[in-house]
């Protein structure tokens, strides 16, 4: 049926534009933001319970068009699905691999590499690894699944970093259970060079357990009635084979490499779990949102944004063009 409404839009258009644009410029002021120590702690040596990377092999490569490309690396026993998209303007640039959620699909992951493109960086992220949290897993499952995540990660940098088109710097964006492998990844990879940790914590122990997420819940259930189980045995079981936990990675990583973002009425990673990580971190910059795990969509250009300047700072060599148009150098 043809649209009523003509340029310029109609009055009802035109009143649903401007309270998006009112709400989200409330959402903007009431978050708050809390900088870094003065005086951060040094960071630790990282636990060496990671294997060198071997050099990927380039199985696949396919170029989409518009500066969005696919492919395939082989390495150290595991095939990694990647996707590339690169910001507009050519030559070499910074990078930001992002690291998808536990239940998140491509479109999330291409409307974060979109945003994260218009502030002028190139964008990686990889196919997930598996499916988290779900029939039959239990612990020793989740830990090796956890490992190849992280692994997957690396294999992409590594690769990144070989190629005559190695990104002039490279940062590390998660979200959630994504900001929990960010946090080991940034740790295994020293030279990665800015980290941003996003609506994510850690103690997995405790958080699977006073997560509201219905995925975490239902594990959980299955657990209590086939193995006959209860939280007791089920925190005792992912403290102890969960070797990947993030707070015992966090110190190795520089506290002025990172922003954290939390959020203020998450359910499904508590106040209480995102304190620990951001705690571990050495107290980072701190950008905190009043909304929960989901509803902090709303806020995704605040966020987003944040990190995209927080990763402009540190970009080692400014002097190029497209930092000059960078929002917020």
């Amino acid at each position: 049926m043809p649209s009523t409404c003509s340029e310029p839009p109609c009055p009802g258009a035109q009143r649903a534009l401007a309270l998006v644009g009112s709400l989200a410029g409330l959402l903007a002021a009431a978050c708050s933001f809390a900088p870094p120590p003065s005086h951060p702690r040094p960071p630790l040596p990282a636990p060496e319970i990671a294997a060198a990377v071997p050099t990927p092999e380039l199985l696949e490569l396919h170029d989409l068009g518009g500066g969005r490309s696919t492919g395939v690396l082989v390495a150290a026993g595991e095939q990694v699905r990647f996707h590339i998209r690169r910001a507009d303007g050519g030559g070499k640039k910074p990078l930001v691999l992002c690291v998808p959620i536990l239940a998140g699909g491509d479109e999330l992951m291409e409307n974060v590499a979109s945003r994260m493109r218009s502030h002028g960086f190139d964008v990686a992220f990889c196919a997930r690894a598996g499916s988290a949290l779900k029939p039959p897993q239990r612990g020793r499952d989740l830990d090796l699944l956890f490992r190849r995540t992280v692994l997957h990660q690396r294999i992409l940098l590594a690769w990144l970093a070989s190629g005559p088109d190695a990104p002039t710097a490279t940062f590390v964006l998660g979200m959630s259970m994504g900001g929990m492998v960010a946090t080991v990844v940034a740790a295994e990879e020293p030279d990665v060079a800015g980290l941003a940790v996003c609506l994510s914590g850690g103690d997995l122990g405790s958080l699977v357990l006073s997560s509201s997420e219905r995925r975490v819940r239902s594990w959980s259930e299955w657990r209590h009635t086939t193995d006959g189980v209860g939280d007791d045995h089920l925190r005792w079981e992912l403290r102890e084979f969960l070797d990947y936990e993030p707070l015992g990675f966090a110190a190795a990583i520089p506290t002025w490499k990172v922003l954290f973002v939390g959020a203020d009425l998450d359910s499904v990673v508590p106040r209480r779990n995102q304190d620990l990580l951001w705690e571990a971190l050495g107290r980072p910059a701190r950008l905190q949102v009043p909304l929960g795990h989901y509803s902090a969509a709303l806020a995704i250009d605040t966020i987003l944004g944040a990190a995209a300047s927080h990763f402009a700072a540190l970009v080692p060599d400014r002097s190029q063009e497209a930092w000059r148009k960078l929002p917020g150098s």
